[in-house]
C-alpha cells in the first residue's frame, strides 16, 4: 500500500487532503468526521473581525436603551467581541484535545494589531499553525498595484515578526505579478502559501434588482489557475504550497501535487458529497501511486513543476496556438 502521508510547514500529515476553512469546519462534530474520513489536517472556519464588529454593533443597537452612556456602549461592544473570540478559542481547544491531526486556525481581520492579537491567542491555545486569510479588493482607483503589493508585504513582514508559530497565507489571484508576490513572501519567511482564496462572488437578482451572492461552492473546472501558479513557482521557493479551489476529485488532487503542491484543501466537494469524499480522494491518490510505482508522495510531488519538467514552458502558455480540433 503506498504511503500517502505528506509534510506541510513541518507538520506531518497522514493524508494530503486538508479540510479547508468553511461552514463544515465550524463545529467539533464535523471536525471529528473529517478526521475519521481520513483528513490529514483541518483548518477551522475563519474568524472574521468584520463580522464580529457587525454583530457587536447589532447587539449594541438591540440593547441601546440600556447603553445610554458612551462608556457603557463601548464596554458592551467590547464584551460582545470577546464572546466571539472566546467561542473560537473554545472550539480550538476542544479540537486539539479531541483530534489526532494538526489543527490550523484561520484569521481574517482589518487591522494588523488584531491579526496579531488573535493569532497569538490561538497559538497559545494550541493551534498547530495559523492561516492568514488575506484578500483585499483594490476598489480604490487612486491606489496603484505597487501600493497594493506593498500593503501585502508590509502585512506579511509584521505578521512574521510578531507571530511565533507556523504561518501560512491564503491569498487571492488578483495581483499583477503573482510570481513576485510568491518570491517575496518566501523571502519574508512565510512558511506556507495557499493558492487561491475563493472570495464571495456577487451576482444580481433580476427579479428584486438586488445584489446577491452567487453559489458558494466551487466548480470542478476551477482548479486551473492555482495549478498553473503552483507549477510555475513551487520549485523556486522554500515555502510549502497548498492548492485550494475546484478540487473535487483524487485526479485533481494528484494534478496539484504533480505541479508541486504539498497538499490540497477541500470544502465544496465535502459540502456536496459528504465526508466520504475525503476517503474517496485518499483511495484515488493511493491507486494512482500504485499504478505509477510511487511508494510515497515525495516521489511525485513537483515532478511536473516548471523547473523539473522538460516541457516546462507549457505552463506559461496563455493562448491556443491552433484552433481546437485542427
Amino acid at each position: 500500500m503506498p504511503n500517502i502521508s505528506t509534510e506541510y510547514m513541518g507538520l506531518e500529515l497522514k493524508s494530503p487532503v486538508i479540510m479547508a476553512s468553511g461552514p463544515l469546519s465550524s463545529t467539533l462534530d464535523n471536525l471529528k468526521k473529517a478526521e475519521d474520513a481520513g483528513c490529514g489536517a483541518v483548518v477551522l472556519k475563519s474568524i472574521f473581525e468584520e463580522q464580529i464588529e457587525n454583530d457587536a454593533s447589532l447587539e449594541a443597537e438591540k440593547n441601546s436603551e440600556y447603553l445610554t452612556h458612551s462608556d457603557s456602549h463601548l464596554y458592551f461592544t467590547e464584551m460582545t467581541k470577546d464572546y466571539y473570540v472566546d467561542r473560537y478559542l473554545d472550539l480550538l481547544e476542544k479540537a486539539k484535545a479531541s483530534l489526532g491531526i494538526p489543527v490550523i486556525a484561520s484569521v481574517n481581520c482589518r487591522s494588523i494589531n488584531t491579526w496579531i492579537d488573535y493569532s497569538r491567542s490561538f497559538i497559545s491555545s494550541g493551534a498547530d499553525a495559523i492561516e492568514l486569510n488575506y484578500f483585499p479588493i483594490a476598489s480604490n482607483s487612486r491606489i496603484g498595484s505597487g501600493e497594493v503589493d506593498k500593503a501585502l508585504f508590509d502585512f506579511a513582514k509584521a505578521a512574521r515578526a510578531k507571530i511565533d508559530g507556523k504561518l501560512s497565507m491564503k491569498i487571492g489571484s488578483f495581483y499583477s505579478s503573482i510570481s513576485n508576490v510568491v518570491k517575496t513572501l518566501d523571502s519574508l519567511k512565510i512558511d506556507g502559501l495557499v493558492l487561491f482564496n475563493r472570495p464571495f462572488r456577487p451576482d444580481i437578482d433580476l427579479e428584486s434588482l438586488e445584489v446577491r451572492g452567487s453559489s458558494p461552492v466551487s466548480g470542478e473546472s476551477e482548479y486551473g489557475v492555482a495549478m498553473r501558479w503552483i507549477a510555475l513557482m513551487s520549485a523556486e521557493v522554500g515555502l510549502d504550497m497548498v492548492a485550494n479551489t475546484g478540487i473535487h476529485s483524487a485526479e485533481t488532487a494528484v494534478k496539484m501535487m504533480l505541479s508541486g503542491a504539498k497538499a490540497v484543501e477541500v470544502c465544496s466537494v465535502v459540502m456536496q458529497k459528504g465526508f466520504s469524499a475525503i476517503g474517496d480522494m485518499n483511495r484515488g491518490i493511493a491507486d494512482f501511486m500504485e499504478k505509477k510505482g510511487y511508494s510515497d508522495t515525495s516521489s511525485f510531488i513537483g515532478k511536473l513543476a516548471e523547473e523539473n519538467y522538460e516541457k516546462g514552458d507549457a505552463w506559461e502558455r496563455v493562448q491556443f496556438l491552433k484552433t481546437i480540433g485542427q
